[in-house]
């Protein structure tokens, strides 16, 4: 764990990415690996439609609960009808993609 962490600072150190992009990028990869190792288990058992569901279903929880949950209670808890300004162009198109492949 100690050995990821170092390499995962060294290499954006290396390629001047910040420590907190590469954070999230290590992240977003270990939750994905497992939901591909699942959904390729259960292709090779003959269940492709499970597979194609747990893909697609596995981005529209993370979408919901991982931007839904920290929202909320940013909202509703910290600082009660505060808006939430969103930095990124590209989450629109991003969703509306993932929607339509619903």
């Amino acid at each position: 764990s100690t050995f990821l962490l170092v390499q995962v600072t060294v290499i954006g150190y290396t390629l001047g990415i910040p420590d907190v992009i590469m954070g999230i990028t290590f992240l977003a990869a270990g939750t994905s690996v497992p939901d591909c190792m699942a959904s390729l288990i259960v292709a090779r058992q003959g269940l492709g439609d499970m597979a194609v569901s747990n893909t697609v279903g596995s981005n529209v929880f993370d979408i919901l609960v991982g931007l839904g949950v920290p929202w909320g209670l940013q909202t509703m808890a910290i600082d009660y009808g505060s808006t939430v300004k969103i930095n990124s162009k590209g989450l629109v198109y991003s969703v509306a993609l993932l929607l339509g492949s619903v």
